[in-house]
């Protein structure tokens, strides 16, 4: 009996006898499918989406759905049951209930919950895999979960990176901002020292309230920084009327507080020294241990820029400590720095040195060494000095 070897190919066989899982169920969302990504843990992420959510187009409740949404996400480790990152090999695809997201989504209706998913889907966040029925399920295969329809966050991992970046850059943008408000504070004060009237005078109000909201960019804070400049620049300091001096003055406690410690810097009178009371007057700007407050309501009422900031000063020194190292970020002062200079020169009299750099903000070209200079005339480390008697 003649036989003849032919080859699968030729008599046209299939090259594969099972059934492929996506001709079987159309529009599954499956590993295989899923894209590329760098791995993100889910607490990164939503980090991320909360202080980029304006720039995502997005409110917080649509956010709160967001997050139900990841933790729905096959993330924790069996063994100690902490969050994993969120690779390419997780199943993307959640397949949670309504009612599971409500309740996830700290108790929204399942009106509103369609309604934050419609949002998602178009700020291009989540993608829709609805079976034929609308429902969502698993599709199992030897006790495994190979697939699932329902609400693929795919789109979200593919943007993680630049959401990341966008956040990074979010948060560089505001302590940048911060710095540019401590300016622009020094600048109005100036600026309403002077007589100014019409739309100048309508300008420097009404910058106060503009750099309250919430909304501010970098760009506009330069602009107003910008316009505060051109008017110090073009305005002629000349005297004022004396009713307009009173009428300026007459909401201003502090005022009477400085006339009493300067009676004589309005006088045309030549002194006996004739002016060589300079270096006299700088040298007593130091700070003594005499002059130092010895509580924390006098140590706050000789500080002119710091309350403007914090309303509600501190009351035990760990706060005002936490106050000071904040300050100093806005001040672009190394946290190492500011801690010698507490440790050499002592907490409230660091504070008060902060404070002078801010009312001096526009000349000092490098906070660092500014301060690096001060420490480097202490010879020697003042043990205790400065510590305020809080509560007295």
């Amino acid at each position: 009996m003649e036989q003849e070897a032919v080859t699968t190919i030729k008599v046209e066989a299939q090259l594969s006898c099972a059934p492929s899982i996506f001709d079987s169920f159309a529009g599954i969302g499956t590993i295989e499918q899923q894209p590329n990504f760098a791995p993100v843990t889910r607490r990164a992420l939503m980090a991320a989406v909360n202080t980029t959510s304006r720039t995502l187009g997005l409110r917080p409740s649509s956010v709160v759905v967001l997050d139900a949404l990841l933790s729905c996400l096959p993330c924790n480790d069996p063994k100690t049951g902490n969050d994993s990152p969120i690779t390419p090999l997780t199943l993307l695809t959640v397949f949670a209930c309504n009612d599971t997201l409500c309740f996830r989504a700290k108790g929204i209706t399942d009106r509103q919950l369609r309604r934050h998913l419609e949002k998602l889907e178009a700020a291009n966040l989540i993608q829709r895999r609805d079976s034929s029925n609308g429902k969502r399920f698993p599709i199992m295969r030897n006790g495994k979960v190979i697939g699932a329809f329902g609400i693929d966050l795919s789109p979200l991992l593919v943007r993680s990176g630049e959401i990341l970046a966008l956040s990074q850059k979010h948060h560089q943008e505001a302590d940048e901002l911060r710095g540019m408000k401590a300016y622009i504070q020094k600048l109005r004060g100036e600026c309403l020292s002077l007589c100014l009237q019409g739309e100048a005078l309508e300008f420097v109000e009404a910058a106060r309230n503009f750099m309250r909201r919430t909304g501010v960019t970098v760009l506009q804070a330069s602009s107003v920084i910008s316009r505060l400049k051109c008017i110090l620049q073009s305005k002629v300091v000349t005297p004022s009327v004396p009713h307009l001096e009173e009428l300026a003055t007459a909401n201003d406690p502090e005022h009477e507080q400085r006339q009493e410690q300067a009676p004589s810097s309005n006088s045309n009178k030549t002194t006996a020294s004739d002016g060589q009371n300079v270096r006299h007057k700088e040298t007593q700007k130091s700070y003594t241990k005499k002059t130092l407050p010895r509580s924390m309501t006098e140590l706050w009422a000789c500080l002119t820029e710091i309350p403007a900031f914090y309303p509600d000063h501190p009351t035990t020194e760990h706060g005002l400590l936490q106050l000071l190292f904040e300050f100093g970020k806005m001040l672009r002062i190394d946290s190492a720095l500011l801690g010698r200079a507490v440790s050499l020169l002592g907490l409230a009299e660091a504070i008060q040195v902060a404070d002078q750099m801010a009312c001096k903000i526009d000349q000092v070209k490098s906070p660092d060494s500014y301060l690096s200079r001060i420490l480097a005339g202490c010879t020697k480390t003042r043990v205790g000095h400065g510590q305020l008697c809080v509560g007295t």
